[in-house]
């Protein structure tokens, strides 16, 4: 009796312990599932499928704490209710890194098993059962939970493995394509290949159409695919604002359909740098690509500035030489410079009193607009110019003078600029005689409510008589004869009678337009006109009269224009 229990005792140990390495051999089998699974998901599934059939009990999920942040996962109807994750959660904060029992309402017996990496716990797995496992059982849910662990620890590693291979394989990719620009930057630097060069090497790197333009807007150089044609940017409007946001930033910036750059080795030399992206595909190689570009544009800035630089000092020697009639080999030193003084030309000076640019930055702007413009220099005969204190002197051939040249200048010199234009000169000698033609023009355009901005000596009439009057001391008694009276009560008294009587004769004895002249009040005007035909005692209405005032009073101009300055 005794050794059939012994026999029923043994062949109960062999069933349990054939169970138990059962079990074992297909923990080691999920282990080896789960370890060759890349997703976190997908391990956890595997991980709560297999609980029921390793031991009598049911996974109700997972909650994790590595990678996104803290998250349930794989989790069971029952888990996905809010007041239970609650009532998990609350406990599991308060759980060692190995887990440890739980309190759930809903069951018996519930146990968060520690979910461990070699170095940090990665989570909690999640285990109920209608009563506590045995020893074997919980040994076997510990043996899940430490090989989902290590699964989830390796899927992990595996992960940021493959990101740092991702992110060392774009790196490489990139440090190629920028060591690909920086090389055909370099090519074009070597070469000298110029403007051209740079939008030529932009438009081969990038697939946009690529131009450069200088501060007005003018295209000094584009590419674009063959039969395509770069237009000047649409923001001539606000193009001042545009280049300096773009200075300040320091880096390309996006405007209507261009990304761009500015370029100014100088305060006086300014280039822009531009891709024509309509459809905003550009990406950050685009903009390495820009910024190299850019480099290499301020380079050749720099060395077109520096020629200019060397032309503007040897025109301004010969300048000098050739007003002040000290310039006997002027005419082969023009020669040399590409000037040919056989043909007329006219001395041309641009006054900039009141011009907030200062001259010399201004010389710069008036040589781009006489010579085309800083793309090219030497391509044509630099301009000869010459500052002289606020005023710039140019040596204009005369039959670009009479085109919109003039005009031009003007506008470039900006607000409260006057220009005075001398006459023609066909020989050396005829120089320093044109220079003091166009001092008394850009004098006379220069006085108090002269409107016209550009006075040529040619056009002066009576002026240019009275000018070239033989005996200064005769014209100037003239005027006092005439407005002797005037003259000293503006002086006595700091009033402005004499230049009231000059305004009102040049109107025609308008009371209106002398007051639009002098901006000041109609009735203002006939008051002075009445205190001065009391202080003259002369009638304004005799033509004879009339005459000899308005006569008197541009000889008074003439006399101010060639005594000032």
């Amino acid at each position: 009796m005794v050794a059939r229990t012994r026999a029923v005792h043994h062949d109960t140990t062999d069933a349990v312990l054939r169970d138990q390495i059962s079990s074992l051999r297909g923990l080691l089998a999920l282990s080896m599932l789960m370890t060759e699974r890349r997703q976190p998901d997908e391990i956890l599934h595997l991980a709560t499928t297999a609980v029921p059939a390793l031991v009598p009990a049911e996974a109700l999920g997972a909650h994790l704490t590595f990678g996104e942040g803290p998250r349930w996962q794989a989790t069971t109807r029952e888990l996905n209710e809010p007041a239970m994750r609650a009532e998990v959660l609350s406990q599991l904060h308060r759980l060692p890194g190995l887990g440890g029992e739980l309190s759930i309402s809903s069951a018996p017996w519930a146990w968060a098993f520690g979910l461990l990496s070699p170095s940090e716990t990665l989570g909690y797995f999640i285990v109920t059962a209608q009563h506590r496992p045995d020893d074997g059982e919980l040994l076997l849910l510990r043996s899940l939970a430490q090989q989902t662990g290590i699964a989830l620890s390796n899927a992990r590693l595996h992960a940021n493995n493959h990101a740092a291979n991702e992110m060392l394989t774009d790196s490489i990719a990139t440090l190629r394509r920028k060591t690909a620009i920086h090389d055909r930057f370099t090519k074009v630097s070597l070469a000298g290949d110029g403007h051209q060069g740079v939008v030529d090497a932009l438009f081969e790197l990038t697939g946009l159409p690529a131009s450069i333009e200088d501060r007005r807007g003018q295209v000094l150089a584009s590419a674009a695919p063959e039969g395509a044609h770069v237009s000047r940017a649409t923001f001539s409007s606000r193009r001042e604002s545009v280049l300096h946001s773009a200075t300040r930033s320091g880096h390309p910036i996006r405007v209507d359909d261009r990304i761009l750059t500015v370029v100014s080795p100088h305060p006086d030399v300014v280039g822009v740098l531009m891709l024509v992206d309509p459809d905003a595909t550009a990406g950050d190689d685009v903009s390495v690509a820009l910024e190299h570009g850019a480099t290499v544009l301020a380079i050749e800035l720099a060395r077109l500035h520096g020629l200019a630089e060397t032309e503007l000092r040897l025109g301004r020697n010969l300048v000098s030489d050739l007003i002040t009639g000290t310039g006997d080999d002027a005419f082969s030193r023009a020669q040399a410079l590409g000037h040919d003084l056989h043909a007329p030309h006219r001395v041309v000076i641009i006054g900039t009193s009141g011009r907030s640019t200062p001259p010399e930055d201004l010389l710069f702007l008036i040589r781009e607009e006489l010579g085309g413009s800083i793309s090219a220099p030497g391509s044509q005969p630099p301009p000869l110019l010459l500052q002289s204190g606020q005023a710039i002197i140019a040596l204009i051939p005369a039959k670009i003078a009479e085109t919109e040249v003039v005009p031009s200048l003007l506008r470039t010199a900006g607000r409260g600029a006057r220009i005075g234009i001398g006459g023609i000169c066909r020989k050396p000698a005829d120089y320093p005689r044109s220079h003091r033609e166009a001092q008394l023009a850009l004098r006379l355009a220069q006085r108090p409510h002269r409107q016209a901005h550009i006075v040529r000596y040619d056009d002066l009439g009576v002026y240019q008589l009275l000018s070239e009057s033989a005996d200064p001391r005769a014209l100037e008694a003239f005027v006092h004869r005439w407005l002797g009276p005037l003259l000293q009560y503006d002086v006595q008294h700091d009033s402005d009678l004499t230049a009231t009587l000059a305004a009102f004769l040049e109107a025609g004895g308008n009371y209106d337009a002398t007051g639009q002249v002098l901006t000041i009040g109609r009735s203002t005007v006939r008051y002075r006109i009445k205190r001065i035909q009391q202080l003259t005692a002369l009638d304004l209405n005799d033509p004879e009269t009339r005459f000899q005032l308005q006569l008197a009073s541009r000889a008074w101009s003439t006399v101010q224009a060639l005594t000032s300055g």
